[in-house]
């Protein structure tokens, strides 16, 4: 467990591979730092684009806030260099927990764009030119007046997961729905 230097604990992204019922080879990802947090590890469907949350040199907004970056996966099993998905997703708040969908959507949470509080979860559709779709919000259920973060989705069976700290049936602080 690393900190910064204001003993913030700061977050890493490893890689390793599974043998039989061990996970041996693990290493650090190249991008990884002691002065900034990289998170929320989701690959895309082609396994070739990796997308995480980082408040990495590059975020827009304060440094304690963190935006959705992607990095290109090499076919040596290299890594490009991270590239900020841009501002039309993120903002000068908190981007987080990237999900990528087989229909190439990606889900996030944000507390910077327009939600119904705290943090929402919204969808985008990701284009082969590397451009981003329209920014909505998914709207209630799955939102709500609390923070709702970690959306997954299977979009074959419709059925998901949300991460909330809503009042209602809550068990704890953080549950999943």
């Amino acid at each position: 467990k690393g900190r910064d230097i204001e003993r913030t604990i700061l977050l890493k992204l490893y890689k390793a591979t599974k043998d039989g019922d061990k996970w041996t080879n693990v290493t650090e990802l190249p991008f990884n730092s002691n002065v900034y947090s990289v998170a929320h590890p989701v690959l895309s469907f082609d396994e070739k684009t990796l997308y995480f949350a980082s408040n990495m040199p590059g975020t827009i907004g304060s440094e304690q806030q963190s935006n959705i970056f992607k990095v290109s996966i090499n076919a040596d099993g290299s890594y490009g260099t991270p590239v900020n998905l841009g501002d039309k997703i993120n903002t000068e708040g908190r981007e987080t927990f990237p999900f990528v969908t087989d229909n190439n959507e990606l889900y996030f949470a944000s507390d910077g764009h327009p939600g119904l509080g705290g943090l929402d979860v919204f969808v985008t559709q990701l284009k082969e030119d590397g451009n981003v779709g329209s920014i909505k919000n998914v709207g209630e259920p799955v939102n709500s007046k609390m923070d709702d973060f970690a959306f997954l989705i299977d979009t074959k069976t419709k059925n998901g997961f949300v991460s909330s700290n809503r009042k209602e049936d809550n068990l704890g602080y953080d549950d999943i729905y």
